[in-house]
């Protein structure tokens, strides 16, 4: 008898924790939701504050991200240039990332037909506010070029003081 009440009780054990998850599973998303947590801009890029609308193409331009104490990383600011079905083999734009009328850097990379073909960025520092850089690829999280989706991210490193 003990034997048979033994092994009932650890069948509906194994039958509840199999099932929690599902039957749970709202109630921990609200609450994850609920705490307001967030992934970091450092890895997000930061909000977009505006979108450049060319002929084909748009650029949407980020807030400029700053470290957080114990980030060793430089502050930056993201370029993303969407779609990638619309641009064109070669980009070279001047951008105007702080929208007070003047443009601040000169973008310029191949757009590869291969998704996985490697990127190279080179920036012209218009204003001494940003870096320039030479022939990036995916150096650090503040300087580089990727292709996420269908967009193409610029990071620009921001001069440092």
């Amino acid at each position: 008898m003990r034997a048979k009440f033994g092994y009932t009780a650890a069948g509906a054990t194994v039958f509840a924790a199999v099932l929690a998850p599902f039957l749970l599973y709202g109630m921990f998303t609200k609450g994850f939701a609920a705490l307001g947590l967030h992934v970091d801009e450092m890895y997000s890029g930061g909000p977009k504050v505006r979108t450049v609308q060319t002929a084909s193409y748009s650029i949407d331009i980020h807030r400029p991200v700053y470290p957080h104490m114990l980030q060793t990383e430089n502050p930056f600011v993201q370029l993303d240039w969407k779609p990638v079905s619309a641009l064109p083999p070669h980009v070279s734009d001047v951008v105007d990332v702080d929208g007070d009328g003047h443009p601040d850097i000169r973008v310029s990379f191949d757009v590869p037909k291969d998704p996985k073909a490697p990127l190279r960025v080179n920036v012209e520092a218009l204003n001494p506010r940003y870096d320039a850089m030479r022939n990036v690829g995916k150096e650090k999280f503040s300087r580089l070029i990727v292709r996420v989706d269908d967009a193409i991210l610029v990071r620009v490193p921001l001069a440092q003081p």
